[in-house]
């Protein structure tokens, strides 16, 4: 009895040493294992892979093709991690120091939604980002639930000024709750109180991504629900931004047949509507497309994958993107893209490029 008791007190000793060792390290169980596994097979150092590269190391076997800079957020809960970036721009600038560039995002840190809330940020340059004075972010509260959050914000100006849409969902409702809010700004730092603007309960609603734009007067927004277990990209219109019509399905050519789209975000172009697509192969490894429709979003042609990802800090997987068309050049863009890597660190990047 006494050796089981010992034995029992030795392994609980160990297993919170072991506890201690990865809080330390900043490292998963998983890789833990791997590195004790190394340890005692001998492999040589040559073969050991290093679990504290710097973001920028290049993969083994990649050459870098895209040349992205990481973005220093200074996210409300201190951790610099966000993802879901979508940006705003406004050529003769808005604000008290009249920025150009304005984003939301979410704080992200290693894929826990619990820190999930759109905060906003500005910029002169679309790279060094800042919080306008006076602002506090997040912007709205979060909800009450244990495990309910705000997303997926999109940004758009509307009569000078700043409309922010973004998704709450509330997991604690029975069947699950989904809504899109609104909250509008005349100057980046007083917001008004959330208004609901479309709302759908049940696992197939979704209403993930909400990407609006203004075309020919109207209102038009792109979000993913499920029909049929399928995940699928649904068109509404508006006269207002405020209510919106039932969805219509739209059509998606070039995504190959083991993915499906995730999230999505869509710019207004002269001839053409453009978006990157963030698609997902059985709701993992996201990857990032390029796509165009030429009937106000109702079909759209996909390419393949946009980015193979080359640097440690892309290598988990490739996530929401926005794009800005700035240039008169017909396929110059700017492009600010989330992304994370083996350990689920999020980072966002910046990257200009040309996309045939």
């Amino acid at each position: 009895m006494l050796v089981v008791l010992f034995l029992a007190i030795l392994l609980l000793v160990g297993f919170c040493v072991f506890v201690i060792l990865l809080v330390r390290q900043d490292i998963s169980p998983r890789i833990a294992i791997e590195k004790a596994y190394n340890r005692v097979a001998n492999r040589p150092p040559a073969l050991l892979p290093n679990f504290h590269d710097a973001p920028y190391r290049r993969l083994a076997g990649k050459n870098a093709r895209h040349h992205p800079t990481i973005l220093n957020i200074q996210t409300s809960d201190g951790s610099g991690q966000a993802c879901h970036p979508d940006v705003a721009y406004a050529p003769d600038g808005f604000g008290t120091e009249r920025w150009r560039f304005w984003m939301a995002c979410t704080p992200y840190a290693y894929c826990n939604l619990f820190f999930e809330n759109p905060e906003l940020f500005a910029s002169h340059d679309g790279i060094s980002w800042v919080i306008p004075d006076g602002a506090r972010n997040p912007i709205v509260p979060r909800p009450d639930g244990t495990w309910d959050y705000n997303s997926d914000p999109d940004l758009l100006f509307v009569d000078q000024k700043l409309w922010l849409y973004y998704r709450e969902t509330r997991r604690r409702s029975c069947p699950h709750a989904h809504r899109i809010l609104l909250v509008t700004s005349e100057n980046g730092v007083e917001w008004t109180s959330p208004r609901e603007v479309l709302g759908d309960t049940g696992d197939s609603a979704l209403l993930m991504s909400p990407s609006i734009i203004q075309l020919d007067s109207l209102f038009h927004m792109f979000t993913v629900s499920k029909a049929s277990s399928v995940l699928q990209l649904a068109h509404r219109q508006s006269a207002d931004g405020l209510t919106w019509s039932e969805p219509v399905n739209c059509s998606i050519a070039g995504l190959p047949d083991d993915r499906e789209v995730w999230h999505l975000d869509v710019i207004r172009e002269a001839d053409r509507l453009s978006a990157i697509f963030v698609s997902s192969k059985r709701l993992s490894e996201h990857r990032l497309h390029y796509g165009f429709s030429r009937d106000a979003g109702l079909t759209w042609q996909v390419d393949g994958f946009l980015l193979d990802p080359t640097y440690e800090f892309e290598e988990g997987f490739l996530y929401r993107t926005t794009l800005l068309k700035r240039s008169s050049e017909q396929n110059d863009y700017d492009l600010w893209y989330s992304a994370a890597n083996r350990r689920g660190m999020f980072s966002i990047a910046h990257l200009r490029m040309c996309i045939e």
